[in-house]
């Protein structure tokens, strides 16, 4: 992902029950690539990734396979 400013985001992923899973906190305009699932390994299936910056968020699903 890419930041529109400099500014400092937060980055969630959520079960598709809307549960946060993970979080981070993520600044710069440069282009990004964050390991959300850290040393664990996530279970398969559908998650939703929400990117929030400055009141404005953009919400995507992802799908995690093995």
């Amino acid at each position: 992902f890419s930041l529109p400013g400099p500014g400092s985001a937060r980055l969630e992923l959520l079960d598709v029950s809307g549960r946060r899973v993970s979080e981070r906190s993520v600044s710069g305009a440069a282009v990004q690539t964050v390991a959300l699932a850290g040393a664990a390994a996530l279970p398969q299936g559908v998650y939703l990734l929400r990117l929030t910056q400055d009141g404005r968020s953009v919400v995507k699903r992802v799908s995690v396979v093995h």
